[in-house]
């Protein structure tokens, strides 16, 4: 639980870091992390928009909610479209409203417009725009935002004056959550913005609802692992499928917690900031799941690939690679669009940043298409004996950028991906027989007969191996050299492994010799003579 609370915390830092990166700080649903606007600019500086930033529903409404939650009423008014003949003080307007907010509102936040011109979609009339509902039995109401335009300056947002009457009569019945009447009095002790046991069971809910979840998910697999044990391939399954307990347990925490914090009372920002953190989780959990998908179907096609006498290629890895890759992506743009992120201007930049990455990285990208053909042509596996221009050795690891080849001599050598798509390779792994092809030179002074004798003895003893291919096996004689008589010996070897090939032909070159000898024969030495010129002195031999 440990590990996947740490898991959970880095995700979460990152997929942040990256909203902060991709989005940048004029995000609308950045925004409410940045500090709120003074009520005026400085001195001298020319405003830019409204300076509360009521141009969009968004972001007046989440002003509102932002300088309420300070419990700065002087400025939370300024989002309120006062009704006319308004008995009640603005201020006081305002902070009826946040509580009837935090306790009574039902409806979806992200929903709101992020236009300036607000949503044409809801059932209101242009200039309007819904945000949710105020439920307080009899007197419930719709809480509608409006489009008006001050003397100077841009058109702005407002609560509208029209569920502003509806506040104070929906005020006068609200009452203390049921739950907190039964809370002793040290834990209504004011936390920041929450109370004491708000905090409290938000936080402890967290570990317990974790460890239930988990328990419940390993009794079901339990459960499942006995109804199939009489099934090999049932339980061999369920066997490889006890990595999804964790993710699955992390999924089935997270609707369990927002149901029990759904009963905590908490003020209407805290719900929707965790809400965005729930459905960060959530992503997480789903990602989580899916790398868990991955390996689990990776380590199934590996077995099988090995049931049937291959061993594991680098196209599983890459293909895991990949894939684990899409699903983080996937992941990341999810949690962007759970802060409101535009992705449709991110996809589009970043579309055109990879095009200038493009430029600046081809030989990076020639090694990387190189690495697909490579994997996807297999052309070469991890154990294979091949010689790449000069370099002989057995391939170590193929990955997407470079390949790794381990020499006869033990050194490594790395080769780019784009280097081995234009070289001429030679895979000596995929041999299914090798060629024994030796041409012998027998002395000048063999005969006819024992010629025959030798061509006769050699083939005898090569039919007679099984190792020996029949239907290619030729011994002829081939022709007369200038000091020698050549015949030559052309015969495969049924064997796949390199070393045994070796072994073969150490055995059939002393089959080859002993019918040379047998035929009363031999190869012949090179042997040159030297003549020394000189008075009274005859030419002898040397050898």
């Amino acid at each position: 639980m440990r590990y996947a609370l740490r898991q959970m915390t880095r995700a979460l830092s990152r997929a942040l870091l990256l909203v902060v990166v991709f989005a940048g700080p004029t995000s609308p649903a950045l925004a409410q992390f940045l500090p709120l606007p003074g009520p005026t600019p400085a001195a001298g500086v020319e405003p830019v928009g409204d300076p509360y930033r009521r141009e969009t529903p968004y972001g007046a409404f989440f002003g509102y909610i932002r300088a309420a939650q300070k419990e700065n009423w002087a400025v939370a008014s300024e989002y309120l479209q006062w009704p006319k003949g308004g008995k009640i003080p603005r201020e006081e307007l305002a902070r009826q409203l946040k509580a009837l907010l935090d306790e009574r509102f039902v409806g979806d936040l992200e929903r709101l417009s992020r236009s300036s011109a607000g949503d044409f979609n809801d059932a209101f009339a242009s200039g309007l725009d819904l945000v949710g509902h105020i439920e307080a039995g009899d007197d419930s109401f719709d809480l509608v935002l409006a489009r008006t335009t001050p003397g100077e300056g841009p058109a702005i947002w407002l609560v509208g004056s029209q569920s502003l009457r509806e506040v104070p009569a929906a005020f006068k019945g609200l009452t203390s959550p049921a739950i907190e009447r039964h809370i002793p009095s040290f834990l209504k002790t004011p936390v920041g913005k929450l109370r004491l046991w708000q905090l409290l069971g938000f936080l402890l809910l967290i570990p317990l609802l974790y460890a239930a979840s988990r328990l419940l998910v390993i009794g079901v697999f339990a459960l499942l692992t006995r109804l199939f044990a009489s099934h090999a391939w049932g339980t061999e399954l369920l066997r490889g499928a006890a990595g999804f307990r964790d993710p699955v347990a992390l999924l089935l925490t997270v609707p369990l917690h927002r149901a029990c914090v759904s009963r905590l009372a908490l003020p209407l920002l805290s719900r929707y900031y965790y809400t965005q953190f729930a459905w960060l989780v959530a992503i997480f959990g789903i990602a989580w799941l899916f790398f868990r998908l991955i390996d689990f179907l990776n380590g199934r096609a590996t077995l099988r690939l090995l049931a049937k006498g291959g061993s594991a290629t680098s196209s599983l890895t890459i293909a895991r690679m990949l894939l684990r890759g899409a699903v983080a992506t996937a992941a990341v743009l999810g949690a962007l669009a759970s802060f409101g992120v535009n992705l449709t201007a991110t996809l589009a930049g970043l579309g055109i940043g990879g095009v200038a990455l493009a430029f600046a990285a081809q030989k990076s990208l020639e090694n990387l298409f190189g690495g697909f053909v490579v994997v996807g042509d297999k052309i070469m596996r991890v154990g294979d004996t091949v010689r790449i221009g000069t370099a002989v050795g057995t391939i170590e690891d193929v990955t997407l950028y470079a390949t790794r080849m381990r020499l006869f001599d033990r050194s490594v050598v790395t080769i780019p991906n784009g280097t081995l798509i234009t070289a001429q390779i030679e895979n000596r792994s995929r041999r299914d027989k090798f060629l024994v092809n030796p041409t012998l030179g027998l002395r000048a002074e063999t005969t006819a007969p024992q010629m025959r004798a030798v061509l006769d003895g050699i083939r005898q003893r090569l039919a007679a191996d099984p190792r020996v291919e029949k239907e290619t096996l030729r011994v002829r004689f081939l022709r007369f050299g200038e000091y020698t008589l050549d015949a030559e010996v052309f015969a495969y070897v049924l064997v796949a492994d390199y070393a045994a090939y070796l072994e073969v032909q150490e055995e059939l070159l002393f089959l080859i010799l002993a019918a040379i000898e047998a035929a009363g024969t031999g190869l012949a030495i090179p042997s040159q003579m030297t003549y020394v010129a000189g008075e009274g002195v005859r030419p002898r031999e040397a050898r």
